[in-house]
């Protein structure tokens, strides 16, 4: 295909406004800011023509604007403010806007900044890129203009393609596609990936972190519940996963309970998984928040055998998401005033949350609305797995920002008895990398650690065999 027909088709809004990706005939972009994170995607110090019209860093400086306005939901206001071309015009309204926004955003937490803007010219196109970072990852907004200035297409480019890990031996089980019936309408995609054979075996389900999330729990480029449920079922365990209901469904997060979001649903899969005639026993799994929900889901089940619990906060919620927004801020140095600004501004989100005085509609840090923050307020994860008598499994990633090894995962180690593993390399989705951890490793393809699925499959398989 064409840069020019992949830049300005207008077929439909998906393929117009949402062209992702990589290939050959990507531009060269030129870095024009300073990344504060430890990585720049795709950025070279080759610089290019720029075309006629406004200046290149004058597009910048509006890219930059443009999405602060996205990020503050005047979607109305970066319509009229803004000249788009004749076929954008046609397709592009504040509500398309809105869902395009929300699509590449929920789940990734709270806003921090608007890392960087880099610019690179094409024919008579000039291409902006500004990456975008949040608490629990990054998006890269790009924006072409044509040579007057006006914005001819929006595209949020990929960061690279998924691969199979090498541990996943497709010849050692089956994946059968599911629809789990979530009720009120709603019906979840799931897939079972079941070891070949005749004998019985043990199953999991695999329950998601927070956000709107498929099966695959993806993000970016990874899909780390696709890695554990091959790399399990090669290793002899049945894995049930499923898209999230705020994922799959017509659902409004905001009027969502915690239950709601993800409990019933977990719990409905487990019935699912328990109901095989060759699953001889059934257990969890839960990644981050849903490692947090695993002692709620066995004391609401008791037919569950066990709890594997991935970086799991023993601490709630609202304790971790001013950590998380201080350290993304702190990684360029010093916290600068308006640093200091936004987590006072976090402060006060958190004190309303603590004092149940959220509005109508309001989801703080892209996560659910005043039922959903109810619930987490009157959990208490360390003490509901404290009443346990099943086993439970803890295992954290050393480099893992968003949850803490020593305030979190030690306070487990402290409190709970179970089973406990750190990996010194690994991060917050278990996947492997050097130094100090930033979103943006997110957005690198890779794939969990051998040693964390194969520590979960023997766990699995000779750990829950009394219940």
């Amino acid at each position: 295909m064409q840069t020019r027909r992949r830049l300005l088709q207008t077929a439909g809004v998906t393929s117009a406004l949402l062209l992702a990706g990589c290939s050959s005939d990507e531009p060269t972009m030129t870095t024009t800011e300073t990344d504060t994170s430890t990585d720049t995607p795709t950025a070279t110090e080759t610089a290019t023509p720029t075309p006629a019209g406004p200046t290149d860093a004058a597009l910048r400086d509006r890219t930059r604007a443009y999405v602060e306005l996205l990020v503050d939901g005047e979607y109305t206001v970066a319509i009229e403010e803004y000249e788009y071309t004749d076929a954008v015009t046609e397709q592009l309204d504040a509500a398309t806007l809105e869902s395009i926004w929300t699509t590449q955003t929920d789940g990734l937490g709270e806003y921090v900044d608007v890392a960087t803007v880099e610019s690179a010219s094409q024919q008579e196109f000039l291409i902006t890129d500004a990456v975008v970072r949040f608490t629990g990852g990054r998006v890269v907004v790009r924006l072409v203009y044509d040579d007057a200035g006006r914005i001819a297409g929006i595209q949020f480019p990929g960061a690279g393609t998924y691969s199979p890990p090498a541990y996943a031996d497709d010849a050692a089980f089956t994946a059968e596609s599911l629809a789990l019936d979530a009720g009120d309408g709603c019906t979840l995609p799931a897939e079972l990936t079941l070891p070949t054979g005749e004998e019985s075996v043990p199953g999991v389900v695999l329950v998601h972190g927070s956000g709107p999330l498929d099966m695959d729990s993806t993000i970016g480029p990874n899909k780390p519940f696709r890695d554990l449920a091959t790399g399990l079922a090669s290793n002899g365990v049945a894995v049930l996963r499923y898209g999230k209901r705020t994922s799959a469904c017509d659902v409004d997060p905001a009027a969502l309970s915690l239950d709601a979001t993800v409990t019933d649903d977990a719990l409905t899969a487990a019935a699912t998984l328990r109901d095989r005639e060759r699953v001889s026993r059934t257990a969890v799994v839960g990644h981050s928040l849903g490692g947090m929900l695993v002692p709620r889901l066995l004391a609401r089940d008791e037919s569950l055998a066990a709890g594997a619990m991935l970086a799991a906060p023993a601490r709630p919620l609202v304790e971790l998401i001013p950590e998380q927004m201080e350290y993304l801020l702190s990684l360029d140095g010093d916290l600068s005033a308006d640093d200091e600004q936004r987590l006072a501004t976090v402060e006060e989100t958190i004190a309303r949350i603590r004092n149940g005085n959220l509005d109508a509609g309001e989801r703080p840090f892209g996560l659910g609305g005043s039922a959903y923050w109810q619930d987490l307020q009157a959990y208490d994860q360390v003490a509901t797995a404290g009443d346990l008598d099943r086993p439970l499994y803890f295992l954290q990633g050393e480099r893992d920002y968003q949850v803490s090894l020593e305030r979190d995962f030690g306070r487990w180690q402290e409190t709970t008895p179970g089973r406990f593993d750190a990996y010194p390399s690994l991060n917050h989705l278990f996947m492997a990398g050097e130094g100090q951890s930033t979103p943006n490793e997110y957005f690198r393809p890779s794939n969990v650690a051998a040693g964390v699925v194969a520590d979960l499959a023997d766990w699995t398989v000779n750990e829950t065999t009394g219940y």
